[in-house]
């Protein structure tokens, strides 16, 4: 009995005791807690750890070019921890390491500080060594289970080319793939990896809606990451774009730091520019947090075009491994058409719209060969024709086993393979430019500048560009006359044209349009022209008229609203006609284009017609001679006559 009495006392006594020593621990680890966070934070303003260029890469600051305020491009309050942190990188440091002291999941996906800011941690542990007695490693089960699923090892910058008939597409796109090495015994294969990329949270069938949204930033911008077989029916299958791929050769503990980094932005909101905070700039800064020294985003001050990101990249030097070709649906159809030539191409056409059935083929076409090709044609036109149509996928697939059979029942033949271009799109002329020219107008000495900042006309060489396609945005010009002051000619916020050659097998969409601030034609008493507005655009229809595509005729429907303090009766003027034109190459730096219009109005302004002639010499990749002549007619008389001879600069 009294062996237990004792027993229970020295029990109670040690569990006292214990209870103590633990109180005793907890007060002293809480006691050196804040003397560890503060050692942390002298030691990183001992480093200048925020005003090095990974810290600033991770928070996404930048000085603004006018107003030169240091704050962050990140437009999402809970991507700070500090309450001025979008404006001060040393608060915001302090207040990031402050928060890895503290464990609880509030931020976002339930996470502790140090796992949704997994890159932050990472990249401030490898400057200050934390302690784990005193910092303990945290344990982030939503990040390794991200991290486990994508498996990547190395990266690879795509750039879906310019898909004109889309307004959030029409310079391009990039995003980043994600792959990763096969396992033993198996082929690599990109579509299993996940690509990352960044865009507008926005409904591009909201036509102008869109546009002006995506200038102003009122969308949201947000990045994400899907796997890439998606990315490939979005671009190749639907929207009918060739795709450029660049290996990039990063480490794996590059590879790590970007996708840390994504991991971070994946919750994060940013306002969305069209022009410089857009797709291709914000994946830039992924680039810049798996290697800080390549500073990318700081090539980009006004505004960032996708094809000049990917020149960024490509033209920095060791960072490009290889480039891949991946040829969309409608370019391997028209490269079937050309092979097949017209007649046989309207038979695959017939075979895929079921007026010709395949048992036919041979009373057509003698050639097995050729009718394997038709028959094969005529299956990838179907399947191209299902996207864009409202078939149901049992009666596409029924269709397309019958084309199948009776290509089985044929010899095989050669793969068809589309060839890769000579020159990638990063080859072609840079996107800005400005023009020095000199001439008359109306008989009168007259010089011009004019500058874009973006992006590709019907006179600029076409090496890396769309055939056919002129983008500009924001052309603005200057002249001035020998007996008169420089003066805003014009401003051009958009000029878009799209000249789409008639194909054998394939449905071709010609338009354009233009939206310009501009001076009158014709020339008041007292020497001005005063500025007003012009809108003008209409659908069209193109041939090539030899088949080495060196030139392209094209007729558009000219429809044309001005508002014109200098026209005859009234300052308004709403009409319609018709341009009819010639696109050329006479040589391989030597393009020429003649265009002729006649247009009538509603009322009673005069009839009007009018003739231009435009050739482009390019002495080299950045210099081009360029002369231009014009001339406007209203009930014959001459109201404008123009000739201009200059330099062109691609910048």
């Amino acid at each position: 009995m009294r062996i237990r009495f004792w027993l229970m006392c020295v029990v109670a006594l040690a569990s006292t005791l214990g209870g103590s020593l633990a109180h005793a621990a907890a007060d002293a680890d809480a006691a050196t807690r804040p003397t560890y966070l503060q050692s942390l934070q002298q030691a990183a303003h001992q480093q200048g750890l925020a005003r090095s260029a990974m810290w600033r890469t991770l928070l996404h600051y930048s000085v603004q070019p006018l107003t030169r305020v240091d704050r962050s491009l990140a437009d999402d309050p809970d991507f700070f921890l500090a309450a001025d942190g979008a404006h001060n990188p040393e608060h915001e440091l302090d207040a990031t390491l402050a928060a890895f002291f503290d464990p609880s999941a509030h931020h976002a996906l339930d996470q502790p500080a140090a796992c949704r800011f997994i890159a932050r941690y990472q990249w401030l542990n490898a400057q200050l060594h934390f302690d784990a007695a005193q910092l303990p490693t945290p344990d982030c089960p939503r990040y390794r289970q991200w991290r486990q699923g994508i498996k990547a090892d190395r990266a690879t910058l795509i750039f879906p080319s310019a898909y004109i008939n889309s307004p959030a597409s029409m310079y391009g796109h990039t995003f980043i793939r994600l792959d990763a090495q096969p396992e033993p015994g198996q082929v690599a294969s990109p579509m299993l990896s996940y690509a990352v990329s960044y865009a507008a949270n926005g409904n591009e069938n909201d036509g102008i809606a869109f546009a002006f949204k995506g200038l102003t930033g009122l969308y949201d911008g947000q990045f994400t990451n899907e796997p890439y077989y998606l990315r490939i029916r979005d671009y190749n299958d639907l929207e009918n774009r060739d795709i450029w791929e660049y290996e990039l050769n990063l480490t794996p503990a590059e590879i790590e730091r970007l996708l840390a980094h994504a991991w971070e932005l994946g919750p994060t909101r940013f306002d969305y520019y069209f022009f410089d905070e857009n797709c291709s700039y914000h994946l830039l800064s992924l680039l810049d947090a798996a290697r800080p020294e390549l500073q990318l985003t700081k090539q980009f001050t006004w505004w960032a075009i996708p094809l000049d990101t990917v020149r960024a990249v490509t033209q920095t030097p060791g960072l490009l491994t290889r480039i891949q070709y991946r040829p969309s649906n409608s370019t391997e159809l028209r490269y079937r058409a050309n092979m097949l030539g017209p007649q046989r191409a309207r038979l695959a056409q017939q075979l895929s719209e079921e007026t010709l059935p395949p048992q036919a083929l041979a009373q057509h076409e003698a050639s097995p060969e050729q009718r394997a090709l038709i028959l094969e044609t005529a299956e990838r036109l179907v399947s191209y024709e299902a996207t864009r149509k409202d078939s149901t996928e049992a009666a596409t697939q029924k269709q397309r086993m019958t084309l199948l059979a009776a290509r089985a029942s044929l010899p095989a033949g050669t793969p068809v393979t589309v060839p890769t271009p000579i020159k990638d799109p990063t080859q072609g002329h840079d996107t800005a430019r400005v023009d020095v020219m000199v001439g008359q107008r109306q008989g009168q000495g007259l010089v011009m500048l004019q500058a874009r900042p973006a992006y590709h006309d019907l006179m600029d060489p076409e090496d890396g560009y769309q055939r056919g396609a002129a983008i500009q945005f924001f052309n603005v010009a200057f002249t001035k006359a020998a007996n008169g002051h420089l003066q805003l000619e014009s401003l051009t916020p958009v000029d878009i044209s799209s000249i789409s050659a008639r194909e054998p097998i394939m449905a071709s969409k010609s338009w354009r349009v233009h939206i310009g601030l501009e001076r009158s034609l014709a020339t008041r008493a007292d020497g001005t022209r005063p500025l007003g507005i012009n809108l003008r655009g209409g659908p069209g229809m193109a041939t090539e008229f030899t088949p080495d595509q060196h030139w392209l005729g094209y007729a558009f429907m000219d429809n044309q609203a001005r508002w014109d303090r200098n026209l005859p009766s009234r300052p308004w003027a709403v009409g319609s006609g018709i341009a009819l034109g010639l696109l050329g190459d006479l040589t391989a730096q030597w393009r020429v284009q003649t265009e002729v219009f006649a247009r009538a109005y509603l009322g009673k302004q005069p009839f009007e017609t009018g003739l231009l002639v435009r050739t482009r010499y390019s002495l080299d990749k950045q210099w081009n001679l360029h002369a231009q002549c014009e001339t406007t007619k209203r009930r014959e008389v001459r109201v404008n006559q123009s000739c201009l001879l200059g330099v062109q600069r691609y910048l």
